[in-house]
This record gives C-alpha cells, sequence and structure tokens, in this order.
C-alpha cells in the first residue's frame, strides 16, 4: 500500500505542477490575444478603405494596362506565401493550416515556390519536397508594417520581373476566439481576368488630357469645359487616376499581407489560449481522478492495518 499511495501521490504533484503552468500560458495568452485582436480589428478598417479607394479609381483607366491589376492569361509559375507560427502549443492551429496549404496546392497545375513565415509551416514543406523560395520568422510576437514590407518586396520584384505569374496568400482568417478559418487568397495580380470591370475594345490607356498639361492650363480648361457644360460636373484627380494608382497599389500589397499576417497571429494566439485552457481542465479532471483513487487506496490500506491489529490482538487473547 506504501508505494503504490507514493506513486500516485508522486503523480498528483507532477499534475499540479503541469496545470499551473498550462493555466499560465492561457493567461499570458489571453493578455497577447486581446491586443492582436484590437490590432486586427484597427487594421480592418484601414486595408478595406484603400481597398474601396482602388475599387473607385479602376474604371477611370484602362485595367489591362497596369502590370499589378491585371495579369497574365496562363499561369506558367505561382508563389504561395504561408502564414503560420514559430511555436507550437496551439492545437490543431498550424495543422489545420498545413493541410489547407495541400489541398491548395494539389490543385495547381504550374510550378509553385513557397515563401514560409514561421518555423511550423517551413518544416512541413521541406518534408514535401516542394521548394522553399525564402523563409521568415512569424511576426506574432511583435507585429509590425516594417517586418511585412519586406515580404511584399520580394513578391513584387518577383511579378513585375516575370519569375511569378500569380502569387497567392495563406492564413488563418480570424473569426472568433473559438473559430480560425483556413483561407487562401490571390495577392497579385490584384483583379483576376474574370473580375475585370470594363471591357475595352483597344489595349491603349485611357489617358485625361488635363495628364500633359501645366496649372494655369489646366485651370484654362476647366473654364472652358464648365462654360461649354454649366450643368455638369466631374471628379477632377490631382494628380492623374493612374499616377494614384501607381502611390497606391504597392501600398495596398503591403497591407493586405500585414492584415494577414494580424489575422494569423490573433487566430494563434486564440487556439493557443483555448489549447491552453482544455489542458488546465483536463489536468483537473485527472486531478480529481487520482485524488479519489489516492483516498481509495489509503482507505484500503488504513482498513488493511485494522484488520492486521484486531488479528494479532485475537491471537494473543487464544
Amino acid at each position: 500500500m506504501p508505494s503504490n499511495t507514493r506513486a500516485i501521490n508522486s503523480r498528483l504533484k507532477s499534475i499540479k505542477n503541469t496545470r499551473k503552468i498550462t493555466k499560465a500560458m492561457e493567461l499570458v495568452a489571453g493578455a497577447k490575444m486581446r491586443k492582436a485582436v484590437q490590432m486586427t480589428v484597427d487594421s480592418r478598417n484601414y486595408s478595406n478603405n484603400i481597398k474601396k479607394i482602388v475599387d473607385d479609381i479602376l474604371p477611370l483607366i484602362n485595367q489591362k494596362s497596369h502590370p499589378l491589376l491585371y495579369g497574365r492569361k496562363e499561369a506558367k509559375s505561382s508563389i504561395l506565401i504561408i502564414v503560420a507560427s514559430d511555436r507550437g502549443l496551439c492545437g490543431s492551429f498550424n495543422a489545420q493550416l498545413i493541410k489547407h496549404c495541400k489541398e491548395f496546392l494539389s490543385t495547381r497545375n504550374e510550378p509553385v515556390k513557397v515563401i514560409t513565415v514561421g518555423k511550423k509551416s517551413e518544416n512541413p514543406m521541406r518534408r514535401l519536397n516542394h521548394e522553399i523560395m525564402a523563409s521568415f520568422e512569424s511576426i506574432s510576437n511583435a507585429p509590425s508594417f516594417e517586418r511585412s514590407q519586406s515580404i511584399g518586396r520580394l513578391v513584387y520584384d518577383e511579378f513585375l520581373h516575370n519569375r511569378a505569374d500569380r502569387v497567392f496568400l495563406c492564413y488563418a482568417d480570424f473569426r472568433s476566439t473559438i473559430s480560425q478559418v483556413p483561407t487562401t487568397v490571390q495577392l497579385l495580380p490584384i483583379i483576376p481576368e474574370s473580375e475585370l470591370k470594363i471591357n475595352l475594345s483597344t489595349e491603349d490607356e485611357i489617358e485625361d488630357p488635363r495628364e500633359k498639361m501645366t496649372s494655369s492650363e489646366r485651370l484654362a480648361y476647366d473654364r472652358k469645359k464648365a462654360e461649354k457644360y454649366p450643368l455638369d460636373y466631374e471628379i477632377v484627380f490631382e494628380p492623374s487616376p493612374r499616377h494614384v494608382l501607381d502611390q497606391m497599389l504597392p501600398r495596398l500589397i503591403d497591407t493586405r499581407l500585414y492584415q494577414a499576417m494580424l489575422e494569423s497571429t490573433a487566430s494563434e494566439h486564440s487556439a493557443r489560449m483555448m489549447a491552453m485552457r482544455n489542458a488546465t481542465d483536463s489536468a483537473g479532471d485527472v486531478i480529481d481522478s487520482l485524488t479519489l483513487t489516492f483516498n481509495r487506496a489509503r482507505q484500503a490500506g488504513i482498513t488493511a492495518e485494522i484488520s492486521e491489529i484486531s488479528a494479532g490482538k485475537a491471537a494473543l487473547e487464544n
């Protein structure tokens, strides 16, 4: 009996110490999650507004004339950016993301090079013998726009120099504390061929006659047009719509990439918090079960000792 209760007591102490660790990790992950969720929600407005401004400008130019908007018809090579974590202990977060990436890669007919963000995406891709173009550390511990820009510049150059015809982004979309959905979106070109908003018969760009005018010439041009069409009005871009897009589209790419990393960061911390909470609850259940087993074993030992004493006393009396 003593050896049995001693083993149970030793295991009880071990599980109690583990429960303290998982509870502490749950609290830390919860604090990080709240901060990450706030950053994600705040950034969504900025990302959505940039996309809305670009959508408003698109009808004013020939979309096929801009290299970032309209991609090449047939993709001969592509890039997939996978945003995962550096550390585990976050349940099935990384496993579901990698499974989703495998399913996506199986649907592509062209060669796909992989850019991994986080060690938990790099190792599985190496085991699957996929060509890894570059590897980056996860930004979940210190998310910043500058850290995501280096990845954006890399895929931007690859696309513009015709070394990649498509760029896709795989990340965990944060829906709620208990729901993180693996998602793949097309990062470049920004508009797939099937979603072109205008249908031009010519490949020439729609030019604004005010583009090549000086400030005084533009003013005279606007006045003359106002006199000719007094009831008409038009939105005047200064500078031209094409120039605005040239400045905004690279920013849109960086912003979408940063937003995806924030979504993945919030998802990772949420998954880790829930995993540690489940581990803490499971440890509590095991402790309750072992405590009951320990009490039964101790009671059985006490009963056995009382029986031995009673039997010895009876033997001495006889």
